[in-house]
């Protein structure tokens, strides 16, 4: 292969990574997630002596949305108030109280899937297979090894969500150590409790909170985040295992993952449509009359799902231009008019404003922080 074609192969491959992160901020702003998150984490900040209001700042919600069963909300919405929390209280050990509430209950036809699985394998198997209804924070897998069925859990370079900090992936990693051995003991019954629990972190002051929550050994400072239970359980049935209605519920769970993907918000379809050719940003005018309907209606539908043209357009910018950047020799002034700007300073300015850093800075040091959610 030539210089010339690897130099462009790579450039390809770091603007398809940029795109995938501003993707994925977009995907954390679609509302199609049932409060019962946000209201565990209200219920345990509650307790704590926190108004609601200020748990809620930011996410466009208010208590009686969030008692509302039929209020839809988003990954972000959740997020943002997990983040006021933490700035709030200050302690270490919300994830776990969080995830503690959260029972299978909570998950609607997802959690239904699994208390009504065949096997342990099997419910660990929906579990993975239809996460993408649970509102999931954190990507989840399971593996058999060593006479262990063990649930593995990113890291914190690993996590796939943008504008993760360290404290609210501490948040994020313990509730779903938390939210899982709560959830099996739902299934398999109030015996199932872990063999043992592995975190990459250093052992945290409120180590004895977390062994209590998780019922189990913990060990600190191991290579992965791991959740172990006996392998020679995983053939044991649920409690309420039925396997005409998991048939019936693994069926309903597979037609809604594909509605997700079929149906996705309008503003996956802006993003797809500012995308589609880099560098060329059709007016929201076009965009509105390529999708059917007016630009003031398109307008509508994106504030009612948290965003607005000009914050997706933004987006895209953005992770162009930071690619442009760190992948090529081009200046400044070539960036600024591909990204449609008049003149340089224009976009430096709304570079500065992006990012807080400057093209030059960025340049330098080849990369930029994390997304902004």
């Amino acid at each position: 292969m030539r210089q010339g074609d690897m130099t462009e192969e790579s450039s390809a491959r770091h603007l398809g990574n940029r795109l995938a992160h501003a993707s994925a901020a977009i995907d954390l702003q679609e509302r199609r997630f049932s409060p019962a998150k946000l209201a565990a984490l209200l219920a345990v900040s509650s307790e704590a002596g926190l108004e609601p209001a200020a748990v809620l700042a930011g996410t466009g919600l208010d208590v009686a949305a969030i008692a509302n069963p039929f209020t839809l909300t988003s990954p972000h919405q959740f997020l943002t108030a997990a983040r006021n929390v933490i700035q709030l209280r200050g302690k270490p050990d919300l994830g776990v109280k969080v995830g503690s509430r959260l029972h299978v209950s909570s998950y609607g036809m997802y959690g239904y899937a699994l208390l009504c699985s065949e096997a342990m394998a099997q419910a660990f198997d929906a579990a993975v297979k239809y996460h993408q209804l649970a509102n999931g924070m954190l990507e989840i897998r399971w593996i058999e090894q060593d006479g262990m069925a063990s649930w593995v859990f990113p890291g914190h370079a690993a996590s796939s969500r943008p504008g993760v900090d360290e404290s609210l992936y501490h948040f994020l990693i313990e509730m779903q150590f938390a939210v899982h051995v709560t959830m099996i003991k739902d299934v398999m019954g109030a015996w199932c409790v872990p063999a043992s629990a592995m975190f990459t972190r250093a052992e945290p002051p409120h180590a004895a909170a977390l062994a209590e929550a998780l019922e189990c050994p913990l060990a600190f400072g191991q290579p992965q985040n791991a959740l172990s239970y006996p392998a020679a359980w995983l053939s044991r049935a649920p409690q309420l295992a039925n396997p005409i209605t998991a048939a019936q519920m693994s069926a309903h769970c597979s037609r809604l993952l594909e509605s997700f993907r079929w149906q996705a918000g309008i503003t996956r379809r802006v993003f797809q449509e500012l995308t589609r050719t880099p560098g060329r940003f059709p007016e929201i005018e076009q965009i509105a009359e390529s999708l059917g309907m007016t630009s003031r209606t398109l307008r509508r539908k994106l504030e009612g799902e948290g965003t607005s043209y000009s914050d997706l357009l933004t987006s895209v910018r953005k992770a162009l231009a930071v690619d442009y950047l760190t992948t090529t020799s081009l200046s400044t002034e070539d960036i600024g008019l591909a990204l449609g700007f008049s003149d340089a300073v224009g976009f430096r300015h709304a570079f500065k404003r992006w990012t807080g850093r400057t093209p030059n800075e960025v340049r330098r040091d080849g990369g930029f922080p994390p997304l902004a959610t």
